[in-house]
């Protein structure tokens, strides 16, 4: 027998309005940094992609700047999902676990023009805004303590396991910075074959048929999705 549903268990009209206005608020704070970087970013500028008034940032987030934090951390919990998706929680071989880990990085949910454009503009204000370093540096993530992991589980040495991590890490991160340079030349699956190389260099005991698994969705399939 179904359950009847009451006007008690469904969300009144305020609270759907709520959080309608604050989603529009937070799209067009991501917005705003995309197309003017996080100095340009004004309240007017929100208002006007948002076409919501001043008194709705204050009302939702009480300032601008918690406006962008609050965009800034629901960006990096999105990088999070992403990779712990692609990983899943049964895969208990750390070959393809790694290759998983660094695949997701190569996502078009998370390597896209706008997240990527957010991502370098918040990372250039960390030395006058140290609240942001959280929530952009992949030294201080779970996604490193999660490579760090794995790459132990590939190599006897915890001195290696690191320095492997680090390695990896470095990689992605160049990666990350040719695509913000050059978009309309970067091929996801030559990058992601170029880091599968490196880890193959890091770990030449592994078995060639353990790095095998799906390869990242190429960049023409979602780029004009998100704004390419």
């Amino acid at each position: 027998m179904n359950k009847r549903t009451t006007a008690a268990d469904q969300p009144n009209a305020r609270e759907i309005s709520k959080s309608r206005h604050r989603r529009v608020l937070l799209n067009a704070a991501a917005d705003a940094v995309y197309r003017f970087g996080v100095r340009g970013v004004t309240v007017a500028r929100i208002q006007e992609i948002s076409n919501l008034s001043r008194g709705m940032i204050s009302l939702h987030f009480g300032s601008k700047e918690n406006l962008l934090l609050a965009m800034l951390k629901e960006l990096s919990e999105e990088y999070t999902r992403n990779w712990r998706r692609a990983v899943g929680p049964d895969d208990a071989n750390p070959a393809r676990r790694l290759r998983a880990i660094i695949a997701a990085d190569f996502s078009p949910d998370v390597l896209n023009p706008r997240n990527i454009a957010i991502w370098f503009a918040f990372r250039a204000e960390i030395n006058s805004h140290p609240e942001y370093r959280p929530f952009v540096d992949s030294r201080e993530s779970d996604f490193r303590d999660a490579l760090i992991k794995t790459c132990r589980e590939l190599s006897n040495l915890e001195e290696e396991a690191v320095l492997a991590a680090n390695a990896l890490t470095a990689v992605l991160e160049g990666m990350w910075t040719d695509f913000l340079l050059n978009q309309a030349q970067f091929d996801r699956e030559v990058a992601l074959e170029a880091c599968l190389l490196v880890a193959r260099r890091l770990f030449p005991d592994i078995a060639e048929s353990e790095w095998l698994g799906p390869i990242a969705p190429k960049a023409e399939d979602r780029t004009r999705e998100t704004g390419g």
